[in-house]
């Protein structure tokens, strides 16, 4: 069963979903007859994170924002040592959108949100549009490589991976967080707001202080997945889909996905001046690709 919390505040309710294992939570926005668009986040953050970007697209949608397992308040079962791709939170996505039992659906993402609604799209006849903002488009032999003995010594190299495990997990208050993050060049170039709306979710009330949401190890594990076939699933795609890729060092569709995109009739838009993080920088010009304009 779904059920809505209504909260005090306009725009977004919450809503949260009963599973085997525990409880699917997000933000969704309310219209009625408007058609559906679900949204998944990028690795360690959530669904409020996303918050000014969605408010663009809702009166044009009936918007699903997820919090992904292991991440803001969603409540499933996320053991770091058993996660080898993403599958897991494709199938999430998967029994989702089966108990919404919908059709016509955009479905979005950011990140590895990207990669993930690209999964959970693979055989469906319920899907319109994809659009993948900033996906993680790895090259296949990266796939290959995550399945070998030496995997796991290899991933533990990558600096996504060791700065989400040594990344600090609870301090003493939500101001403590707000006041250091503030600082940090990667949250600077952030829209007015955006960082606020990150950690409404992004942490979790623990003892007298906060942590995390998304715990370091798990946020490590995820990072290190890799044995995901995003290309299959884009290939395979039930729907047509459009790319929304950063004209920085920072992005993660590279020059080989640019070239692989076109060979199977991707569409791929470059939006100069912004990072990997487009959707926290500029809000609006995210929104404005979902939508199609």
């Amino acid at each position: 069963m779904t059920e809505n919390i209504i909260t005090s505040a306009p725009g977004p309710v919450r809503f949260q979903m009963a599973c085997a294992d525990g409880v699917l939570a997000g933000w969704r926005w309310p219209n009625e007859g408007a058609p559906p668009l679900l949204f998944c986040h990028a690795t360690g953050f959530c669904a409020s994170v996303y918050k000014q970007m969605l408010q663009h697209l809702s009166d044009r949608f009936e918007i699903f924002a997820l919090d992904m397992r292991g991440h803001g308040r969603t409540r499933l079962a996320a053991d770091p040592e058993g996660l080898r791709s993403w599958k897991v939170y494709a199938d999430d996505v998967a029994e989702f959108l089966n108990h919404e039992a919908r059709t016509g659906w955009t479905l979005a993402g950011h990140s590895m949100g990207g990669v993930v609604v690209a999964m959970a799209a693979r055989g469906r006849d319920d899907v319109a549009a994809i659009a993948l903002i900033e996906p993680v488009a790895m090259p296949p032999a990266m796939r290959l490589a995550a399945r070998t003995p030496f995997w796991p010594f290899m991933a533990r190299r990558f600096t996504l991976v060791r700065l989400a495990s040594r990344r600090r997990s609870q301090w003493p208050a939500r101001e403590d967080v707000a006041a250091a993050y503030g600082r940090k060049p990667v949250f600077q170039n952030w829209a007015p707001g955006v960082l606020d709306d990150y950690l409404e979710d992004g942490l979790a009330d623990d003892d007298g202080g906060v942590r995390l949401a998304c715990a370091p190890a798990w946020e490590a594990a995820t990072f290190q997945a890799h044995d995901n076939d995003f290309w299959g699933a884009v290939r395979a795609a039930p729907a047509p889909v459009r790319v929304l890729a950063a004209g920085h060092k920072s992005s993660t569709v590279w020059r080989h996905a640019h070239r692989r995109f076109d060979r199977i009739g991707v569409s791929v838009t470059l939006q100069a001046g912004v990072s990997h993080l487009i959707v926290m920088e500029r809000p609006d010009l995210a929104a404005q690709f979902v939508a199609g304009e």
